[in-house]
């Protein structure tokens, strides 16, 4: 009972690390097994238990000191308890793109997260040890000692790693070149090692001066009639789930009596709205796009208002991810502006009082960005009024690990029907208008979304393992009479089932304004050319 009622810093920090490799890690595991059978590996899998307390210990050992080791232990196990629940029942990786997400999190979209789970985990993982450490009463040792102590340890978790190695040096070998994948899922190590990278960048972000590119752009076209362009940016939208698209369920009535075009290959530049949003906009492709070069970089909405275009941004989000911070922006999350709000604000609010902004600029070039709520999880039964519950039976809980695969496809494809239905509202307008402009309305998704399919739910995978669900994403085309005269539509046709990527949206979006500039790209236009 005294151990427990007084304990040295050291002997404090190998409790806790024991406790979180061991109780915290069952989704690393349970990954690790799927490679190496325990029929074949058991004492690997064991030695990597060994490998990872090592790991943790001289990490937490170099920087828990006497007056330091609570509150970092503490808030440790509080963290490593919520990354265990998203890990175990969603597959989700906190890599240093998800920690952004998570940052940039809505209080809404935070309490489609919550759960009883989600509770049970905080108080048995994190609260009830944390409340332990927070009685104990650490022995007072003089600095000399507390370092001995601390020495001791380490010199013998150093023999113990290089042991581990060299015994199964050729499983180490396999494990880090061929399966660099299981080390994302290590909890705390890597999900600390994101927030490290993540701050780093934020730092690196707000640091460097901010680069004007394409103050070139003009507007050059012969004929004097203004656009009128709404650009849909929806939100966790399948290519797969849009009957648009081949799908076997009817998720896009409505478009289906459109003259629109699907493009039906279309991939995303990331897995999450934090990082795919800015880069959809950038002139970097994913392959260079980074935020600290991206978001201090003219995007394609700053060029077209450098042009003369008059943009605006209506959000029913989270917001824009630094994409409209230059650029008129509304906030359509809140009641104040969007009239159409009964479980949660509807997408279609967007649509409300537009008319007024549209008469208002009649004598300018019009980009009206409308940033869906769209499809995003886990809560997919709140997205759609009750009117679009086509399919049942659905999955009416955030927990989609306790629906099955039926349920949860159920609400989600009631979520696509709600957005044909958006779309469908949108063109509607634009035909509305279509005496005074040319109109065309452009929809393209951020991200897709996984389902449950090999276990895995919602998004954010990092890229390089990221399945086909969450990067095949849903965009579509619609032009008015007089717009699509001036459209390639022989070649925009012969795109339209060709592997396109995020890459080509700053060039299309300038293409589709008529807007000259030396760093348009002609071949990643998507409808490349446009009288």
């Amino acid at each position: 009972m005294k151990l427990l009622q007084r304990i040295t810093t050291t002997n404090l920090v190998l409790i806790v690390a024991i406790f979180l490799t061991t109780i915290g890690n069952f989704k690393f595991f349970s990954e690790v097994i799927e490679i190496y059978p325990l029929v074949d590996n058991i004492a690997f899998v064991a030695s990597l238990l060994l490998w990872l307390l090592v790991f943790l210990v001289i990490g937490l050992l170099l920087i828990c000191y006497r007056y330091s080791v609570k509150p970092i232990l503490i808030l440790l196990l509080i963290v490593s308890a919520i990354v265990a629940y998203f890990a175990n029942n969603y597959s989700i990786i906190f890599d240093d793109n998800m920690i952004a997400n998570s940052l940039e999190t809505s209080v809404a979209e935070s309490v489609d997260l919550f759960s009883f789970e989600l509770i049970a985990y905080a108080i048995l993982l994190g609260l009830i040890p944390s409340y332990w450490i927070y009685k104990v009463q650490i022995i007072k040792e003089n600095f000399l000692q507390q370092l001995w102590s601390k020495l001791k340890v380490i010199v013998i978790l150093l023999v113990m790693f290089v042991l581990i190695t060299s015994i199964f040096s050729k499983s180490y070998t396999s494990f880090i070149r061929e399966n660099k994948q299981l080390r994302l899922y290590i909890n705390p190590t890597y999900y600390l090692y994101a927030i490290g990278k993540h701050i780093n960048s934020k730092f690196e972000t707000t640091t460097i001066p901010f680069k004007v590119i394409a103050q070139d752009a003009l507007i050059n076209r012969a004929d004097d009639k203004k656009k009128l362009i709404i650009m849909v940016v929806g939100e966790t939208a399948r290519a797969d789930r849009f009957s648009l698209n081949g799908y076997q369920r009817m998720t896009n009535p409505l478009l289906a009596n459109e003259n629109v075009i699907s493009l039906r290959q279309m991939y995303s530049c990331g897995t999450d709205t934090a990082y795919s949003l800015p880069c959809m906009f950038s002139n970097l492709g994913r392959s260079d796009y980074t935020h600290v070069e991206g978001k201090n970089m003219s995007n394609a909405l700053d060029i077209l208002s450098y042009a003369g275009v008059k943009i605006l941004w209506r959000d029913n989000n989270s917001n824009s991810k630094g994409v409209a911070d230059r650029l008129t922006y509304q906030d359509f999350k809140s009641k104040s502006l969007n009239t159409v709000c009964n479980i949660e604000c509807r997408d279609e609010g967007m649509l409300v009082g537009l008319q007024q902004y549209v008469d208002a600029h009649y004598d300018k070039d019009m980009l009206i960005i409308l940033h869906m709520m769209g499809s995003h999880g886990p809560a997919y039964y709140k997205r759609y009024p009750e009117k679009f519950k086509i399919f049942t039976p659905i999955c009416e809980t955030n927990q989609l690990n306790k629906c099955t695969n039926v349920q949860i496809s159920n609400a989600y494809d009631n979520t696509i029907v709600y957005t044909d239905y958006f779309l469908s509202k949108t063109i509607n307008f634009l035909k509305n208008n279509q005496s005074l402009f040319k109109t065309a309305m452009f929809y393209m998704s951020d991200h897709g979304e996984s389902l449950g399919e090999n276990e895995l739910y919602l998004h954010g995978m990092p890229y390089f393992i990221a399945p086909k669900e969450q990067i095949h994403v849903g965009s579509i085309l619609w032009f008015g009479d007089e717009f699509f005269k001036d459209v390639d539509a022989e070649l925009l046709n012969k795109k339209a089932n060709t592997k396109l990527s995020h890459d080509g949206m700053f060039h299309t979006l300038l293409g589709l304004m008529n807007v000259d500039t030396l760093i348009y790209k002609e071949k990643l236009d998507y409808i490349s050319y446009i009288k």
